[in-house]
């Protein structure tokens, strides 16, 4: 059985710097495309944290995923604000990208974005299964789920700087066969890492001022014990 190993995870999460190169895919001709992390969700994986997808998944190269998944997850979230710019509804949700692996013995983690309403922010209560950090408006580490939300005030989205676009990220880790992940805090920080690097460059691409609160360089700032809530906020 293959296990996260917490040693070379700690590594995994020391650094982290947003890529610009451009991602492949695969055309119909030739098939999937297979490749590094740093070609997939556009590009916007480097260094270390690349390498912490690869140690969570159980891989090295990943089915490639086409250009254009920042531009696209970001019109998705202007339409999301445009139909209910107070946020009190969930009117959808935009998936990211996804890192799948080749090898048939390992896992996969998706990428998904959307608005949040009010109250899912408020408080401390959280899933058991996942801790809460200083990141962002909030953000839930877990080693097989993850949320980081934050508001966005952008010249792309009017009436914004009156009432801030409420955005969330949300990935979670499905595994296959024999792979297994620990539940370490090792394993919930490589997550978030992960998540913020994703959530970043969605900030970015609709010039939220301030990168809508989010450091260029994560920071991984536990604030609270675990809190099994069964009335936490669905994603």
């Amino acid at each position: 059985m293959k296990i996260w190993n917490a040693t070379r995870a700690a590594g995994a999460v020391l650094a982290l710097s947003i890529g610009v190169s451009a991602c492949s895919g695969g055309s119909e001709d030739e098939g999937p495309r297979f490749t590094g992390a740093e070609k997939v969700c556009d590009g916007i994986l480097s260094g270390d944290t690349a390498r912490a997808v690869e140690t969570m998944v159980g891989d090295k190269t990943f089915h490639g995923t086409s250009d254009g998944m920042l531009e696209n997850t970001a019109s998705a979230i202007k339409d999301f604000y445009a139909e209910d710019p107070d946020g009190r509804k969930y009117v959808g949700s935009k998936k990211f990208c996804a890192f799948s692996a080749r090898t048939r013995e390992a896992g996969s983690l998706e990428i998904d974005f959307g608005i949040y309403r009010p109250d899912d922010v408020v408080g401390t209560a959280h899933a058991e299964d996942q801790h809460l950090y200083r990141l962002g408006k909030r953000a839930l580490a877990g080693s097989r789920r993850s949320n980081l939300f934050f508001e966005c005030v952008s010249p792309q989205m009017d009436g914004s700087d009156k009432q801030p676009a409420r955005v969330y990220a949300y990935s979670r880790l499905s595994t296959v066969g024999s792979w297994e992940v620990e539940d370490t805090r090792a394993v919930r920080e490589a997550h978030l890492t992960v998540l913020h690097a994703a959530a970043l460059a969605v900030a970015k691409e609709l010039e939220c001022k301030n990168n809508g609160g989010l450091p260029e360089k994560v920071i991984l700032e536990p604030i609270a014990d675990r809190v099994e809530s069964p009335s936490a906020p669905a994603t």
